[in-house]
């Protein structure tokens, strides 16, 4: 993987390092505070056959109540001498884009959560924030969970006019802002079954509303000794378009299929599948332009022995994704981490 090597590099070397911080701070400050921590390095490189590369290292420490993360990644466009965009808004085809996130959560009598989230990301020259908060709630004999969760997200970003194929000048704003909410439901039907819903309603400063809704299932196969994982996606952004639209009215769908398989209590094996179609109408003639994409993951987590890690609680995460889709782009991600809980 293009860009992976220097990263899985740094990822080693910092490994010890963090760990000891982290125990450190463990020892030394209230048990409640750093009760059942989570610590996790990880890195990731993605590369496809467009020039464009992809390189990324995250910093997670997270307990049951509170969650904390930042990441760097590096973005290389080999043909960016070619991407009008990227030479006038970058001036060159590397940038590094910064992110953090922090989240709280909270239970109540094991039947209510709320939680509430932040976290923001900028390379230089796109800046964005959100923040988010949520309740779920157990009822009818704890069988069913229903939640609701609002977002707010602002990005702001250089203005660029590009010329449509109607002749009409179309500018991004300077800002964009966007208010979501989210409906969801899960049923616990049997002690193996978990059927679930959500509907998420998304308004944009720049787009017309979007609607998005999902029904799926979680299905634990005891026979296997393993679960699997099914939902279908649709998604809907009609409407009113401006010129500080970019792009016209989308139509999406998607299904999803994964298994997940349980070789022993440190060993389990994911694999997945994706596919996705998308419906856009372009704003200037409407013409409609299909795209679509294809998906196969394949993961795996493994427990390692606490002998061969000093005692610690070390699990090992990989997985590594391959996707093409109906433009010929295929692409490759890899990612690996290294975690402990304390």
């Amino acid at each position: 993987m293009a860009g992976t090597r220097p990263i899985f590099l740094i990822l080693m070397t910092t490994w010890a390092m963090t760990l000891g911080v982290v125990e450190f701070f463990s020892k030394n400050l209230s048990a409640a505070t750093f009760s059942d921590v989570m610590v996790k390095q990880s890195v990731a490189g993605y590369s496809d056959n467009a020039g464009l590369t992809r390189s990324k290292i995250g910093l997670d420490a997270a307990n049951p109540s509170l969650r904390f993360g930042v990441a760097r990644e590096i973005v290389s466009e080999a043909n960016w001498l070619d991407n009008k965009y990227l030479r006038t808004i970058y001036g060159e085809g590397v940038r590094i884009n910064d992110s953090w996130n922090l989240g709280v959560t909270q239970t109540f009598g094991k039947l209510t959560d709320i939680r509430a989230a932040i976290g923001g990301a900028s390379d230089g020259v796109i800046r964005s924030q959100n923040i988010g908060v949520g309740i779920s709630q157990w009822t009818i004999h704890e069988t069913l969970q229903v939640g609701l969760d609002l977002s707010h997200s602002a990005v702001d970003r250089p203005e660029y006019e590009i010329l449509d194929f109607d002749a009409t000048v179309l500018t991004a704003p300077p800002q964009v802002t966007s208010n979501g909410g989210t409906f969801a439901v899960r049923h616990l039907a049997t002690p193996t079954t978990i059927p679930l819903a959500s509907v998420t309603l998304t308004k944009s400063s720049d787009r017309p509303l979007a609607q998005f809704y999902l029904v799926g299932v979680r299905q634990y196969v005891p026979a296997f000794g393993g679960a699997f994982h099914g939902s279908l996606y649709r998604g809907l952004n009609q409407g009113s378009l401006s010129t500080k639209t970019l792009y016209g009215e989308v139509n999406s769908w998607a299904a999803d299929l994964a298994w997940i398989q349980e070789f022993s209590a440190a060993t389990q094996l994911r694999l997945g599948w994706r596919t996705y179609k998308e419906l856009e109408i372009g704003r200037a003639y409407g013409d409609q332009t299909q795209f679509g994409s294809d998906l196969l993951s394949v993961g795996m987590v493994h427990n390692l022995k606490a002998e061969f890690t000093a005692g610690h609680k070390v699990t090992v995460e990989a997985v590594v994704v391959k996707y093409l889709t109906n433009r010929d782009l295929m692409a490759t991600t890899a990612n690996l981490g290294l975690s402990e809980k304390f």
